[in-house]
Order: C-alpha cells, then structure tokens, then sequence
C-alpha cells in the first residue's frame, strides 16, 4: 500500500496493529532512519533489546535467501513482540525479497514479526518498492528532503523550545548547511543549542557569527574528516579528528551514523562500478552527489575497498551500533575499535 501525505502523516502517528511491516526509502538517509526509529518504538516496547529485535543486511540475505520469511514467521521465545530492521544498501536480493512480502501479504496471520526496511531511493521500477506499494497490509512511505521552509520551521521550533532566538541572517546561513539529511540536521540545531547553552541561558540568540564559528558546516566538515579519514587508511588523522570530535561533546552515535552513511554511498558507488559505470560517473550519481571538495578522497577509498570489503563493514557497523546500544561498554570505545579496523585494513589495502 502506497502512503503519501497526510495518510503517511497519519500512519506515521499511529501504525496500525495489524500492519506487518513497512518500507522507508528515498534519497533522505536520516529521514529514513529517523522515522525507523520512530516506529520501531511503536511496533516493539524494546526495540534495542537484542533478544527481541533482529538487524539485517543486504548481504545477509544474498547469503540465506530464505532468512527474511524465517524470521518473520519466528516465534519469540519470551512471548514479546518481535522487530525485523532490514536496511539495504543495494538491490541485487529484491526478487527474493519482493516474493517474501507478496507472500506474506497473501497470509499475515502467519507474521509473528514486526518488519522495517530502510532503502535510498528507489525507481518506481524498484521490485522491493512495488512488492509494499501494491500489497494489501504491508505499506510504502517515500522519505524526500525536507524543504528549506520545512527546516528553518524545525529550528525556530528545536531552539525555541529551549528559549533560545536566531536571528534572521543567522537562520538564512543555517539553513541550507542543513538540507538532505534529517538526522545529520537535528545534530546539528542539537550541537548549536548545547553551543548556546541547551536553555540555561537568559535571553539567549543565536547571531550570524555563531553560525560561522559552530554550525553544520564545521560540524559536517569534523565528521567528515573522520569517516574519510578512516575509510581511505588514514588512522593517525583519523584518530586526531576523532579524539578533537569527542572532546567537542559530539556523541560517538553521530559519528557512527556518519560511518554508516559514507560506507553505504561508497558501497552504492561500487555497485554502480560493477554495473559498468567509470568512478566519476559513480559518483555523480550518487544522491546527493559527491561534493566536490571531497570528490578525490571518495575516489581514492573507491580504490581502496572492494564491494565485498564494504559489505563486511556496513555489517561491522550495524554490530557495533547494536553494541553501543546493548552491552553497556563504552561507546567511545566501541566506535574507537571500529574505525582502528576499518581504516587499518585501508591502510594495509594502500601499500
């Protein structure tokens, strides 16, 4: 079942019981993962209880087919409700996937499941998006970026929810640092109000040079260094960028959600590579594009790291997100170890 506008506002709101599961795609990651979340605390009491909640690849199912419909069918052992994410960073299992949903469209009393599937953007042409639009109980909401009026509304709301004012030429300049990813935008209206005193201070305005000196651009460009850093084998500026990052409050979550998001677009890049597509033409594909300022270094962990490679460390990722959320161990720590891993098989890859 296709679900747009005020219908998807209002599922949203209030997914029905005995919807089995839904598929969030389109070219806003954080949207995507954001309104994941967001459901995911309604179809589960504990959606980050490991025993309860299973997350999926891709590639976990290129490898076992069949573990979609399994898990979907399971029975949870302590009687809770369980919780499927699967997030997919390429398309190549959809048939077998598109066959599991009309499947179990056809028999939902047999879901013991609740299931969430996180994708970029899809082709109407796409078989996992017209396998959940044409189904009668599984549903499709499309995530697009939000619009500039829609962000200057969220920070205006964000910030004067803590008592603290922008001013107009401040707004103008933040704005548009933010567009194209409704998770890395919260961070950001996040780390500003921290910047401003998270509402302890009297009278408190945000003003242009604040913008200059804190905002999206510095805070994109430090997380950026980071993952890049890591991705092409760089560890010793990996890890100085790391250490300045945790050391200006930013959460060691945010700095995974940056992992996750650049390992997926360079696994997307390299499944275009595959496709016959040159490095360049990869890349301007992508959506968004490479930004330009970053466009050799993309290039260059392009080079580095085979798509199998990539593979392993979006699964690597997804373990570690689960650890920072389950073992209770440090999260700095756990994010540490994977970005020693990652950026030292790049620098071993490099020689």
């Amino acid at each position: 079942m296709k679900l747009a506008g005020a219908r998807a506002r209002t599922w949203l709101n209030a997914p029905p019981e005995d919807c089995p599961g839904v598929l969030l795609f389109g070219p806003d990651a954080g949207l995507c993962a954001e309104r994941a979340d967001e459901i995911a605390k309604k179809f589960s009491p504990n959606p980050d209880d490991p025993f309860s909640t299973t997350v999926l690849s891709a590639d976990d199912l290129t490898g076992d087919p069949a573990r979609l419909a399994d898990e979907m069918v399971a029975q949870s052992l302590l009687g809770d409700a369980r919780l499927i994410r699967l997030r997919l960073s390429h398309e190549r299992g959809a048939v077998v996937i598109a066959k599991t949903i009309k499947a179990l469209d056809a028999r939902p009393e047999t879901c013991a499941a609740k299931l969430i599937v996180e994708a970029g953007d899809m082709t109407p042409r796409s078989a996992i998006r017209k396998a959940f639009e044409g189904a009668k109980h599984f549903v499709a909401v499309a995530c697009y970026a939000d619009s500039q009026a829609d962000i200057a509304g969220m920070v205006r709301t964000s910030l004067g929810g803590l008592n603290i004012s922008i001013d107009a030429d401040a707004l103008d300049a933040f704005v548009p640092l933010l567009e194209g990813d409704r998770r890395m935008a919260r961070s950001e209206i996040e780390k500003l109000a921290l910047y401003k005193g998270y509402g302890h201070e009297e009278n408190a305005r945000v003003s242009l040079v604040d913008i200059k000196v804190l905002a999206a651009g510095a805070g994109a460009a430090g997380l950026d260094d980071i993952v890049f850093d890591a991705m092409a084998g760089n560890p010793k500026s990996m890890d100085a960028a790391l250490q300045r990052a945790l050391a200006g409050k930013t959460s060691p979550h945010s700095v995974l959600a940056a992992l996750q998001r650049h390992v997926v677009r360079l696994h997307q890049a390299s499944a275009l590579k595959a496709d016959g597509n040159s490095a360049d033409e990869a890349m301007r594909n992508l959506r968004p594009p490479v930004f330009v300022m970053r466009k050799n270094a993309f290039g260059n962990a392009l080079r580095i790291w085979p798509e199998t490679a990539l593979a392993r460390a979006i699964n690597q990722s997804l373990k570690t997100e689960k650890n920072m959320k389950s073992t209770g161990a440090p999260a700095d720590a756990l994010l540490g170890r994977l970005l020693i891993a990652l950026s030292s098989y790049a620098a071993q890859r490099k020689r």
